[in-house]
């Protein structure tokens, strides 16, 4: 490792990092978002396969979270568009980086993208066995229904707060990663916070676009049946959109210094003297 090498960015480069990576997804092609938001729901879908079977084996929470981290280490390392994640977009467009109306097809089209990967992702696990036959769960199997269930008794509102918590820590994780410049670093950034959520019962709408029709499949629930998963995913939907804000206003001087810099490139950028 170089003399004087440190694992974080600058302040400078990771504000580089940041408004161009908002750019980038605010000019995505629908479907570019189409396909890395169907990949983003694959890949949490799997991560939540994962913690399923962590928890069947006995492991506890904290070492399923440590699981689950699996999908969104794919989604920042491997990239794809995750709509929790993407809520970061809002430096990028209170900047006036790029208009509001980039950020909502970016949000709506990565959503609905996200949705399509997960269930689908649901589905084809259901098909594979893996979960036992129709009718008969193994053990994974009833475990998964037991967490659908578990997710759908929620009332409105702990669902909603438990959202706001939940994002919390999945945008931390995703600045945390930010700052870090190599991959190790990105990846211990990521389990650790996300082990944090997942551990605590915080609540995930793109996990649970996974988790709860994993279970009602497995419970036998027809597949044009699932939109009873709504009941939990609409409140923390809005959750994770709350907690996303809450977590840029309440590091408030942070967030001013890497809005006064982006600034500062972008009128440096527009006037030709940005090195």
């Amino acid at each position: 490792m170089p003399s004087g090498y440190s694992p974080k960015l600058s302040e400078v480069e990771l504000t580089s990092t940041i408004s161009k990576l908002g750019i980038k997804k605010a000019n995505s092609k629908t479907w570019q978002l189409i396909l890395l938001g169907g990949l983003a729901g694959l890949y949490i879908a799997l991560g939540g396969q994962v913690f399923l079977v962590a928890l069947e084996q006995g492991m506890g929470k904290i070492v399923g979270g440590a699981a689950f981290s699996v999908g969104l280490i794919l989604v920042v390392i491997a990239g794809a568009e995750l709509f929790t994640g993407n809520i970061i977009m809002l430096l990028g467009s209170f900047s006036g980086l790029f208009p509001v109306r980039k950020l909502f097809k970016n949000w709506s089209l990565v959503y609905v993208s996200n949705l399509l990967g997960a269930v689908a992702t649901a589905f084809l696990i259901y098909k594979s066995g893996l979960m036992g036959n129709p009718g008969d769960p193994n053990a994974l199997g009833q475990l998964s229904i037991s967490v659908a269930d578990s997710k759908l008794a929620l009332s409105f509102g702990q669902a909603f707060i438990r959202g706001i918590f939940c994002n919390i820590l999945v945008l931390l994780a995703i600045i945390l990663a930010s700052f870090s410049k190599d991959v190790v670093s990105k990846i211990v950034a990521i389990v650790f916070t996300i082990m944090a959520f997942v551990a605590s019962g915080f609540e995930h709408c793109v996990a649970n676009m996974y988790l709860i029709p994993i279970g009602l499949l497995t419970k036998g629930v027809p597949p044009d049946e699932l939109w009873v998963m709504f009941k939990n995913i609409a409140p923390v939907t809005l959750g994770n959109i709350v907690g996303g804000i809450v977590i840029l206003l309440i590091h408030p001087n942070r967030i001013r210094q890497l809005l006064q810099l982006i600034t500062r490139r972008k009128v440096a950028s527009e006037s030709g003297t940005l090195n």
